[in-house]
């Protein structure tokens, strides 16, 4: 049936359309004469052609299409709608002359973002009708943490849009924060940062010495596998940390921040105590290209600067034995602290350190324990570790086959101990010897190591050398204390680890560090 009365155009709209319908209505009236199947095409001005089957057309009819004039806003007897966790119907009254319709504009399909996706967020879920003037609006319940607010809109019917009402919701507080996708990262970044530390730990033992297992000492060659290893492994960490480093400042990620710089600093510090300068990443698409190195003061004072204004949002606590995401994004400020008061060492900076240690001992937070090593993860002198793959056994210098457990479960970051030690060194460098010696007699006296020299630095050197074992990082100890050449035997480029001959390969901006041969590319 043609519906005429809906025909609101003007005679000369008739004109142009009722053509159209003498040749609809011809072409029904031959289908039912005969079984020729016949098709009505209209063409539009765009260049589209739309098809039908004339014996699928029931009615055709037209209506008036009145477009949304600015000057004539849409209004509303509300501005917004915000819903509790629970959702609820409400009901808005709109005040317009013109048709409206919630269904018009259009919607461009995304590709998944799983930044996006990284805490336990989405928008609002609701349903809307219209009619008469009146927009129902019914929220539903909520099982998201945060819940992101949309917007409400009718359209005229051209599809043009007329009005629009942010709708908001409160989030389940009881709900997880974190996603399974955001988890599943974070267990990445755990994992990616236990297996760094693993090969920077085993490198720092066998070059100093305190074990021989695979022969990892001075001179050390440029092709060794083991020198990729270490620098390709620290590098697969940052440049994973670094892609979410990136988006913290995306709704509800910024949480994520001090971890992300806590982990960056570490993974550089190793670096730097190895290498030197290397090539230093702010965003994930440096990790493509082909940067210079990085002199190691300019690394250093970036992180400084990073460290500092992480640990405002840090907590004072305690974090000890890692294992799960919430403990690793929500890491305590002493993680930070001790982080941070390595580079200040490293540089010299032995004033600025000092506070940051006095911080953690002041805090009564942690307490040494008798054990040398292969510490208990839930102990009281654990500030930072987490869990790690299978046991490795190794030998010690004096040639007795001992088992250390920095591949059994537990990957260890930072001790009290450690801390204790650096106060010492601090004191020391500040001419405070007395009060450096209380510092080293604590650590000495309540792990049972006697001690043999009086001289307080190489005393600070012999407590390392027995506990420092489960976290490495006794080279850049001797290093930044002017002990390596002599305690270690070594020439002056020997400080230095080679950068890895495919790297230069790879990147002609890399410089190769002296000492180790001119590079051939």
């Amino acid at each position: 049936m043609i519906n005429f009365a809906e025909i609101t155009k003007s005679d000369r709209m008739m004109k142009k359309i009722f053509p159209l319908f003498l040749c609809l209505f011809a072409l029904s009236q031959a289908v039912s004469a005969q079984n020729t199947v016949y098709r009505m095409h209209v063409k539009m001005k765009n260049g589209s052609t739309h098809t039908v089957k004339t014996d699928d057309v029931q009615e055709v009819y037209f209506t008036a299409s009145q477009p949304y004039d600015p000057s004539h806003p849409v209004t509303a007897d509300v501005d917004a709608i915000h819903a509790p966790q629970e959702g609820g119907t409400y009901i808005v009254h709109i005040n317009a002359d013109i048709p409206l319709s919630t269904e018009g504009g259009t919607t461009n399909p995304s590709e998944y973002d799983l930044f996006s996706h990284f805490v336990n967020q989405g928008p609002v879920i609701l349903t809307t009708t219209y009619t008469d003037g009146i927009l129902t609006i019914t929220v539903a319940p909520t099982t998201r943490y945060i819940v992101n607010s949309l917007d409400v809109k009718l359209y005229d019917l051209e599809g043009t849009e007329a009005f629009s009402l942010i709708v908001s919701q409160d989030g389940d507080s009881n709900a997880s924060f974190i996603s399974s996708d955001g988890d599943n990262y974070i267990a990445s970044l755990a994992t990616a940062m236990r297996e760094s530390h693993s090969k920077y730990r085993k490198a720092d033992l066998e070059y100093t010495g305190l074990l021989n297992m695979d022969g990892f000492k001075a001179p050390l060659d440029p092709y060794d596998y083991r020198i990729r290893q270490i620098w390709y492994t620290i590098y697969q960490g940052i440049n994973r940390n670094t892609q979410l480093f990136q988006n913290c400042d995306r709704p509800g990620l910024d949480v994520f921040r001090p971890m992300c710089t806590v982990l960056n600093s570490v993974a550089y510090y190793e670096l730097v105590t190895f290498f030197g300068g290397v090539p230093y990443y702010t965003n994930s698409d440096d990790a493509m290209g082909y940067l210079p190195r990085m002199a190691p003061n300019e690394i250093f004072n970036n992180l400084i600067g990073l460290l500092k204004s992480a640990m405002v949002n840090m907590d004072e606590k305690v974090t000890g034995y890692i294992d799960n995401s919430v403990k690793m994004y929500s890491m305590s400020k002493d993680i930070a602290r001790v982080a941070l008061a390595d580079i200040y060492m490293y540089q010299g900076r032995y004033m600025e350190a000092k506070p940051l240690l006095e911080d953690i001992v002041n805090s009564n937070r942690y307490s040494l324990v008798p054990a040398v090593d292969n510490l208990d993860p839930e102990c009281s002198e654990i500030i930072w570790s987490q869990q790690s793959s299978l046991p490795t056994r190794v030998q010690a210098k004096n040639t007795t086959v001992v088992w250390f457990n920095y591949n059994d479960y537990l990957c260890i970051m930072q001790t009290y101990a450690d801390v204790l030690l650096s106060l010492a060194e601090c004191e020391t460098k500040l001419n405070n010897d007395t009060q450096a010696k209380e510092y080293l007699t604590q650590v000495a006296t309540t792990k049972g190591i006697e001690l043999t020299s009086t001289e307080t630095l190489a005393a600070i050197s012999e407590v390392r050398s027995r506990i420092q074992t489960d976290f490495g990082g006794y080279f850049a100890f001797l290093k930044r204390t002017g002990q390596a050449l002599s305690t270690l035997g070594l020439e002056e480029y020997q400080l230095l680890f080679p950068i890895p001959q495919d790297e230069l390969m790879m990147n002609p901006n890399l410089t190769q560090n002296p000492g180790y041969g001119a590079i051939t590319r």
